[in-house]
């Protein structure tokens, strides 16, 4: 593509793995390090301002509980990270206009999404209406799913997805057609549930794209867009190693961002290694 990706844009929810995070994170920042990459810019986004644990733990504020006994939450060695800013926020500016790769506006355009995985991607919040004493269930990445939905037309270069991040966007239908991969330990049940994705299974990482002829809906991701997908956690590393080998200079740069991190980068290994 003739975009060259800086701008990346992470959207949490509460229960995402931290290394599906961390991890690609780290990388940015140490290309950020290095003269030709130091531009390099990054968003984190939530559907509030309040911190997103890492554990099934609902924001302070929230008006609903997880479909979990309390007994079954620890809350021990809960991380957290804040978010900059809401994805109302980030929608309203996308619509309006209001990015710019300069600064100039409220955000920078989104060149890349990062999307983790975790335990949070297969729970369920329960709210309690205001009028009844029924209880509603709601999907725990139903927020995540309406903000990618409405992101997708402004995508400007690709989509990252770690561990099960891929099965939360394959239920928004944005992946249907894709050639893409998840958690290995948890790939039967995954694509059992969308049949539209062409999954494959004992990938470490996959690269597809959406096809350069597609005709733009103006609702989906736009034609040449690139979708990148990995297995379980530690795969985050290698995902983001083959992208900024792919868009910032070649083979050298993952193998030297490895070295740096003093990874042993094991490039050919299948996801049912790990198993």
């Amino acid at each position: 593509m003739a975009l060259r990706p800086f701008h990346y844009h992470l959207p949490l929810f509460p229960g995402f793995q931290l290394l599906d995070v961390a991890a690609p994170l780290d990388i940015l920042n140490i290309r950020t390090q290095y003269p030709d990459t130091s531009a390099i810019t990054l968003t984190v986004s939530a559907a509030t301002l309040d911190p997103v644990s890492v554990k099934p733990i609902p924001p302070a504020r929230a008006k609903w509980r997880f479909d979990l006994p309390a007994s079954n939450i620890n809350t021990a060695c809960n991380q957290q990270i804040l978010p900059q800013c809401t994805f109302a926020d980030v929608i309203s500016a996308l619509k309006a206009g209001k990015v710019a790769d300069d600064g100039s506006g409220e955000f920078k355009p989104i060149d890349v999404l990062i999307i983790p995985g975790g335990p949070g991607t297969r729970l369920n919040r329960v709210y309690n209406t205001s009028t009844t004493s029924d209880e509603v269930k709601v999907s725990n990445t139903k927020e995540v799913q309406d903000f990618l939905i409405a992101a997708a037309p402004y995508v400007r270069h690709s989509i990252i997805t770690v561990c099960t991040g891929s099965h939360l966007l394959s239920q928004t239908g944005l992946l249907e057609g894709r050639q893409v991969t998840t958690n290995s330990a948890r790939y039967d049940d995954v694509s059992k549930q969308t049949s539209d994705v062409k999954w494959q299974r004992n990938r470490r990482w996959l690269r597809d794209s959406i096809p350069k002829d597609a005709v733009s809906d103006g609702l989906s991701f736009l034609p040449g867009i690139e979708i990148w997908s990995s297995a379980g956690i530690t795969a985050g590393i290698d995902v983001m190693l083959e992208f900024i080998s792919a868009h910032y200079g070649g083979i050298e740069v993952g193998i030297e961002t490895a070295r740096r991190m003093e990874y042993r980068w094991e490039r050919e290994k299948e996801a049912s290694y790990f198993l």
